[in-house]
């Protein structure tokens, strides 16, 4: 045999192997289903506090307090002694990152709640207004009454003139039913929940992009203040983004988007 058939046969053989490691991993897909089925939620509950329970929680609750107590007082480079990571503030920056990503979470799970109990009122909303927050501000000013579409100046701030005038041709030919007024009650507590915890969000943005001049100087110019502050909260503070290789960089976006 000569040298080029046994390279030829040495590539053969990897090939197989390859192809066989693929087979195993296509062997293991269906248990990666299993467990997103049993995390599926139980939207059958009549309050959102049932499954939203983030608003509610000491955890929240502390995190934003400790945010209002910093933004009254701004910290100086002279008074953090070694490095930035030291200072007391610095912590909470980073639970301020994770919990807006808690927080994004919990309003895809609020949107889910909405949606499944405004479907007996107008079911084809979802389909016209797919932007979440956009579809929970026109549910909290619809309710139960269709023909607030025409002529509403609340609603034409949260949806387009062309966007507006299909819901209106829509919600005069739906066939939803009225809601009871607990169940208005219930729609109206999980949109404001929702709408405060998007507020608290951009609090929180607003926070950290005035903290990040201090915090990692160079990075935000480089990049803008705003975009250093989420790209350092999923890497889970500056030092791992020091870390990170160039590589992995580009993938933080998509695996947090996986992840929600």
């Amino acid at each position: 045999m000569s040298l080029a058939d046994e390279l030829l046969a040495d590539l053969e053989e990897a090939a197989e192997e390859e192809e066989g490691g693929s087979y195993g991993e296509e062997e293991e897909e269906p248990a990666i289903e299993d467990v997103q089925e049993e995390t599926q939620l139980d939207l059958s509950g009549d309050s959102v506090k049932t499954i939203a329970k983030l608003w509610d929680s000491k955890m929240f609750a502390e995190i934003m307090m400790k945010i209002e107590e910093y933004i009254s007082k701004q910290a100086k480079a002279s008074e953090v002694m070694g490095p930035v990571e030291a200072a007391p503030e610095y912590r909470v920056i980073v639970d301020a990152n994770n919990l807006t990503v808690e927080i994004e979470n919990e309003l895809n799970i609020i949107h889910k709640f909405i949606r499944d109990k405004y479907s007996k009122r107008f079911p084809e909303l979802e389909s016209l207004v797919p932007n979440a927050l956009d579809y929970i501000r026109t549910v909290k000013e619809l309710g139960n009454s269709l023909d607030k579409c025409k002529n509403n100046e609340n609603l034409q701030q949260i949806l387009t003139n062309a966007t507006i005038m299909v819901v209106s041709v829509t919600a005069s030919t739906t066939q939803g039913q009225q809601l009871s007024e607990e169940e208005l009650e219930r729609l109206e507590e999980a949109c404001d929940m929702a709408l405060e915890l998007n507020a608290s969000k951009h609090r929180i943005y607003e926070y950290v992009e005035s903290r990040m001049s201090f915090i990692a100087p160079n990075l935000s110019i480089i990049i803008g203040a705003s975009t250093a502050a989420k790209i350092m909260g999923v890497a889970g503070g500056l030092t791992n983004l020091s870390k990170m290789p160039a590589c992995n960089i580009m993938l933080l976006g998509a695996q947090r988007k996986t992840l929600s």
